[in-house]
């Protein structure tokens, strides 16, 4: 477990894509009321910090899948307590606060919970996690659905 320091920023970019429909191209950077908001070519009045929470979980979750399938690592609680922040950051629609996504990432951290304490099976439980991040997809956001599977591990 030498790169479980790794493994709670690879599971923030699994999803931080999750609610992002739209690339990654940063145009240009503003502050406002003290904190950095990126603006891009589809949002240009900033992406929100779920939205931004969202890329970072799927970058990482890259590389928890590489960690995973060198059977060198597995997530940590640190990367659950970054998982939790789903639910207090601020979406782009407020109206995406709902008790059925509420419920979608309380589900997403139970199966974060299970790889991280399930040793002997993380491939499973990390395919089982990529698939309640698609499930919420299918509901509130699917854009991202076809770029989230491929984090599958086969």
């Amino acid at each position: 477990m030498k790169h479980t320091k790794f493994i709670i920023p690879i599971f923030i970019g699994i999803f931080s894509f999750l609610f992002v429909a739209c690339g990654n191209e940063v145009k240009q950077e503003v502050i406002t009321d003290a904190s950095l908001v990126e603006v891009s070519e589809t949002n240009p009045n900033g992406d929100s910090e779920l939205a931004l929470l969202m890329r970072k979980m799927f970058e990482d979750g890259e590389d928890i899948k590489k960690l995973i399938t060198n059977n060198e690592g597995n997530i940590t609680e640190e990367y659950i307590a970054e998982l939790e922040k789903i639910h207090t950051a601020i979406p782009t629609d407020e109206d995406v606060k709902t008790p059925e996504f509420e419920a979608y990432t309380k589900l997403m951290i139970q199966e974060a919970n299970l790889l991280f304490s399930n040793d002997s099976n993380r491939v499973q439980g990390f395919n089982n996690l990529v698939n309640r991040c698609i499930e919420c997809h299918q509901s509130f956001c699917p854009g991202p659905i076809k770029r989230i599977k491929k984090l599958t591990i086969q």
